[in-house]
């Protein structure tokens, strides 16, 4: 019989005739160029002498230093891909000696370096593989095949000894140079019975993947055939290798000790230091102060050719590795259903245990939360602080989570999740507790600057301004505290991450100074206190009613009723005019009167204005003043200041208007009229300005002046307290 898709193969005996046939290393993918991260990690760089570049090159630089007994740079000729890094420097000197060696034995064909020109199975272009030397001796047939190899991380491509004809050395070298016979073994495990059909053992890692992929789905007959049960007799193979494959099985899943991926793919398996050549460790397990070695054993059957399966003494130590990492009589008794229906990767016994811890953790938690409140709450009653009430108060709620969370994490690890599974379900629930206790935190805080408000009153405005932002800045910092918390749960560097904030600090700062000074802006909106939620006042050229003041921007409700947004960096160093916190409204029309009209006209107008600001109940009496500010452009101006005892707009506005109607009244009766900004083109004459009222206006004033009447340039005191009443509020002048 003929096994194939290695770079050996072992001859079945059959009539006691032993022939050799051989078959390639290539396999199916030999004209594919392997890439690697990196060519021999484990190995210095390759000394001048090694030649690699090409096939006939790498084939000539391997024979010279074979020659010359440099077994060191020779190894720079090997893949030792599936060597460990460590072991590479080492161990690759050992396979490189066996190499030479066996290429140096009898009945060893090597082909020429100028034959190598033309890759064997080339496609036209050149292929990527070549067969360098070819034996057959002692029923084993074997090729050292050259392969292609690029270097993802220099771009290097080397011609290479292939990965399985290293992974092949030891067993050429054990038949071809030692003249070791190979014996062929007995039948595995006859008391299972034939093993199912595709069956796949042929290299450590189709073994182990395997048996997890039947003993998943509770197939833990078919599981058995992957054990070596040889030591057991055969009447009770079929029942013990059962509960031994689910055992193994259950082991393997709960405590990760072997990474498929991490093994060996070729049949001969990889060359390990210190292991014998037919055996693949796959871990060492302590137990009870010893340390069990877990391994694969390589053997020889006449039917199914080179298997590979769990090791006499490993499953000899099965028993004792489930007393320490098992799960006692539940893995032993469970129905199978639920082991092997899966899911996500997790076994419905699995699945269903979950649930129930989660379930019990809920219930749990929560009364117990509630109950330890419930407790602490009346202790807090008996004491006379008040301080103790409001933090039991804060505990209601936050605290049933961080017991739940903490139930799960403890409870977690007894599902027997894989090591992946669990440390998804360990982080998440762990981040269920930081959940919890920041909740904690921000009842916490909003207990905290409750507190200080009621505290504060209305005797420091100061301390009350300081409150909101002083709770956004909190809440902020348990917001960073937790998110830390967080990365630190899921496996970030939290301590790097700062590190390199700090190392970068100053780019974060110019990048962050526009926030960084919106930050101090709300600071300084605090302290200053120029405005509150509320007010109506005036940013720049913004006026609005302030609706939002936050730690990055405050908000303004315009007169338009939109929503205006200023970064507190820029309220801090703008003008703000704050509407709301007057006294009194500025009253201060300018009264422009046409040219022409008479000083008396003026003074007439300028008296009455006074006389009616003077009597209106609503203007403030301390301090107003009427005057002929100027000649204008087109107009004498006339300038009227006075302030209208009132902080409400609409008012203001109505007492205006009352205001503006009376000194449209005076001017009309002056007998002058108000100037417009035009020009005027006179075709004919016109009457002129009235000549009588001026006349009769100019006795009018010398008779007030004479009486002591006239208000100007000021009343007399006597006039004053005839003209002047009682105003509903008096503060003081300007």
């Amino acid at each position: 019989m003929v096994l194939r898709g290695g770079v050996l193969v072992v001859v079945a005996v059959a009539a006691c005739v032993a022939q050799g046939v051989s078959a390639t290393g290539g396999g199916g993918d030999v004209l594919e160029v392997a890439e690697r991260e990196a060519i021999n990690p484990g190995l210095p760089a390759p000394p001048a002498g090694v030649v690699r570049a090409t096939a006939a090159g790498a084939w000539q630089s391997l024979l010279q230093l074979c020659a010359e007994q440099r077994y060191v740079p020779a190894a720079h000729l090997l893949d030792l891909t599936e060597i460990r890094v460590a072991d590479q420097q080492e161990l690759g000197k050992e396979l490189a000696a066996k190499l030479c060696r066996l290429l140096s034995a009898r009945g060893v064909e090597r082909i020429s370096a100028g034959a190598l020109g033309q890759p064997s199975g080339a496609d036209g272009e050149g292929g990527n593989a070549v067969v360098a030397a070819h034996f057959q001796r002692g029923g084993v047939a074997g090729e050292v095949w050259l392969r292609r190899t690029r270097d993802l991380s220099s771009g290097e491509v080397a011609w290479l000894v292939t990965r399985r004809t290293v992974s092949s050395i030891p067993f050429w070298y054990s038949v071809v140079v030692e003249g070791k016979s190979i014996q062929e073994q007995g039948p595995l495990n006859e008391g299972l019975g034939p093993p199912p059909a595709g069956l796949k053992r042929g290299s450590p890692r189709e073994a182990v993947n395997g048996f997890l992929a039947l003993a998943r789905r509770g197939d833990f007959a078919a599981a058995a055939h992957f054990l070596d049960l040889s030591e057991l007799p055969s009447e009770q193979q079929a029942r013990v290798g059962q509960l031994l494959a689910r055992r193994l099985m259950l082991m393997l899943v709960r405590q990760g000790w072997v990474r498929s991926s991490k093994l060996s793919n070729d049949p001969a398996g990889a060359p390990e230091q210190g292991v014998a050549d037919d055996r693949e460790l796959l871990a060492a397990v302590p137990v009870r102060g010893r340390e069990v070695e877990l391994t694969l054993q390589r053997r020889v059957d006449s039917e199914l050719g080179m298997i590979w399966t769990f090791s006499a003494d490993t499953v000899a130590e099965i028993p004792a590795l489930y007393r320490s990492y098992g799960y006692s009589l539940i893995g032993d008794h469970l129905p199978v259903v639920f082991f092997a229906v899966t899911f996500a990767g997790l076994q419905l016994w699995q699945w269903c245990a979950l649930v129930l811890i989660v379930g019990v953790g809920w219930v749990v938690g929560r009364a117990v939360g509630h109950w330890a409140v419930a407790i602490l709450r009346a202790l807090a009653r008996r004491t006379e602080s008040t301080w103790d009430d409001v933090a039991v108060h804060t505990l209601d709620g936050p605290l049933g989570i961080v017991l739940w969370g903490s139930w799960l994490s403890l409870a977690a690890p007894w599902v027997g999740l894989d090591p992946a599974s669990f440390r998804v379900t360990h982080t998440l629930f762990r981040l269920l507790v930081l959940v919890g206790l920041a909740w904690l935190l921000f009842r916490t805080v909003d207990a905290i600057t409750a507190q200080m408000r009621r505290a504060a009153g209305e005797v420091n405005s100061l301390a009350l301004g300081f409150i909101p932002i002083l709770t956004k800045v909190l809440k902020t910092l348990v917001v960073l505290l937790a998110a830390l918390a967080a990365l630190d749960t899921v496996g970030v560097n939290v301590m790097a991450l700062v590190a390199g904030l700090g190392l970068g600090g100053l780019a974060i700062a110019f990048a962050a100074q526009k926030t960084i000074e919106n930050l101090f802006g709300a600071v300084a909106i605090a302290g200053d206190r120029p405005f509150k939620v509320g007010d109506f006042i005036t940013i720049g050229d913004i006026t609005g009613t302030v609706e939002d003041v936050g730690l990055r921007s405050t908000r303004l409700r315009t007169l338009q009723r939109t929503l205006v947004t200023i970064p507190n960096g820029a309220v801090a160093n703008e003008r703000v005019t704050n509407l709301t916190a007057r006294d009194r409204m500025l009253y201060n029309p300018v009264l422009g009167v046409v040219y022409g009209t008479t000083p008396d006209q003026l003074v007439f107008i300028i008296d009455e204005t006074r006389k009616l600001l003077l009597t209106h109940p609503r203007v403030f009496q301390s301090a107003q003043r009427v005057r002929f500010r100027g000649f204008g452009a087109y107009s004498l101006d006339i300038e009227v200041v006075a302030w209208v005892m009132t902080q409400d707009f609409v008012e203001f506005t109505a007492i205006a208007e009352e205001l503006n109607l009376a000194i449209m009244r005076i001017v009309e009766a002056s007998g002058s009229s108000f100037a417009f900004p035009s020009q005027t083109l006179y075709l004919g004459r016109d009457g002129g300005l009235d000549a009588g009222k001026a006349e009769e206006i100019a006795r009018e004033v010398e008779r007030r002046r004479a009486a002591g009447e006239l208000a100007v340039p000021e009343p007399t005191p006597a006039l004053l307290a005839t003209l002047q009443r009682p105003t509903a509020v008096d503060g003081e002048g300007i």
